[in-house]
């Protein structure tokens, strides 16, 4: 693993640890971190992606927007907030008139991203995604053990049956 995918995976962490302090505590953006951790996954190994994808953060908090491209109202503004607040303060102390224009632009682009481009789904409709989709995952681990189950079964009849003979 390089650096790069050292760092990465340390961002990753990172931001999953502010996400599951957002799960605790609801003052606390929840989804902004789980999105940045899935990005900074994605690039750092196969391995954390799929093994974030497989947690029940990722399926109720974020599993939505990255298959559907929908967040509800309070988790649109929870990520589109710090830009929006963020860059037009920044445009009112850069002197340069060209600076001040790409960051207000950016602002804009950012508010018509969220408005036009990300759907606005009910928190119930969210919420039962989630839960379904969480729900599924057990019923995944239910069915896997299982068939684990079934193998370790035929293999003690298969050495039952070896030893008798």
């Amino acid at each position: 693993m390089t650096i790069k995918r050292y760092l990465y995976a340390g961002l990753g962490l990172l931001f999953l640890g502010l996400g599951g302090i957002g799960v605790i505590i609801p003052i606390i953006p929840t989804t902004p971190f789980l999105l940045l951790t899935s990005f900074f996954f994605l690039r750092s190994s196969e391995r954390l992606n799929t093994w974030f994808e497989g947690t029940r953060m990722y399926k109720r908090f974020i599993a939505n927007f990255m298959e559907t491209r929908s967040l509800t109202l309070r988790a649109k503004i929870l990520c589109a907030a710090p830009g929006v607040t963020a860059m037009p303060m920044l445009a009112l102390v850069v002197p340069q008139w060209w600076l001040k224009a790409i960051l207000i632009g950016l602002t804009v682009f950012e508010i018509w991203y969220f408005i036009a481009r990300i759907e606005t789904v009910s928190v119930e409709e969210a919420r039962a995604r989630g839960k379904a989709r969480v729900a599924e995952g057990s019923r995944d681990k239910a069915r896997l053990s299982e068939v684990a189950s079934n193998r370790e079964s035929v293999r003690a009849e298969g050495l039952s049956l070896a030893t008798e003979e």
